[in-house]
């Protein structure tokens, strides 16, 4: 009579989901920037795929010992496509199915970072392991930035960013005309004023950060997206900081709206 296996214990998650959604979109950069573009057999996408291995062990533990099934999911990842065998033994396609694969196993990291983000802290859990964006740009953004489309998602954004200077201020203008009408002090006391204004220093304050606000403006203007600034996760999500922290100003800038 064959002896009984004894269950493996069980390995508990040592990642928060906020962090393992970071450690996730460090992967996902990585995979983007670096390891899709090598060969299939380049050393450097064995490391890859074991790291994140151990990432997603960490994130979602190993029941009775052994892989939770995301972590299998991703690990046994195919491409789906039928191979083509050649007449020595070889592979016409054998880079394109690993493109595929790596295509694969991206898109369920992506779906894991969502999922993750429904476990993530409420909203009294911010800080430096967790941003929570402001409510309006959360609305307006975090579902195309969840599902990748980072240029739509940081152009919706800022778009968010200028409707409410317009409402803020009651200015409808558009453009540079609307950002010197809404916070210019040269000639007249700002509409939306952010301090005193009685130094030198203030005044420097005020205008500096107009010119954030037209830097937001450049971004809901943009038509011709740059790729290399808006195809990465992390910069992005930076992008969507900012505009959140700008709609926070806004919140406690002082409105001296002409009657």
């Amino acid at each position: 009579m064959a002896a009984k296996k004894t269950p493996q214990e069980t390995v508990p998650p040592t990642l928060s989901p906020d962090q393992g959604i970071r450690c996730l979109l460090r992967q996902i950069q990585r995979l983007e920037q670096h390891v899709i573009s090598l060969p299939h057999n380049h050393s450097d996408v064995e490391g890859w795929v074991s790291t994140t291995k151990d990432i997603l062990n960490q994130i979602f533990g190993q029941p009775n010992g052994a892989m939770h099934i995301k972590t299998s999911s991703f690990l046994y990842a195919r491409s789906g496509g039928q191979s083509h065998v050649l007449p020595y033994g070889g592979h016409e396609d054998t880079q394109r199915r690993y493109l595929l694969t790596q295509e694969k196993r991206k898109a369920l990291l992506h779906t894991y970072v969502e999922q993750l983000q429904g476990l993530a802290p409420p909203a009294l859990a911010i800080g430096a392991d967790f941003y929570l964006f402001h409510s309006e740009i959360d609305h307006v953004s975090s579902h195309l930035y969840r599902e990748g489309h980072f240029a739509q998602a940081i152009q919706e954004a800022s778009s968010r960013v200028m409707d409410e200077v317009k409402r803020a201020s009651g200015i409808s203008d558009d453009g540079d005309a609307l950002i010197g009408k809404a916070f210019g002090f040269d000639e007249q006391i700002p509409v939306i004023q952010f301090n005193s204004m009685e130094t030198e220093s203030h005044r420097e304050c005020q205008r500096g950060t107009m010119y954030l606000f037209k830097g937001i403006l450049g971004l809901c203007n943009s038509k011709a997206y740059c790729d290399r600034l808006f195809d990465d996760p992390l910069r992005a999500h930076e992008f969507l900081a900012l505009a959140s922290l700008l709609m926070r100003m806004l919140e406690i800038a002082q409105i001296n709206r002409k009657l």
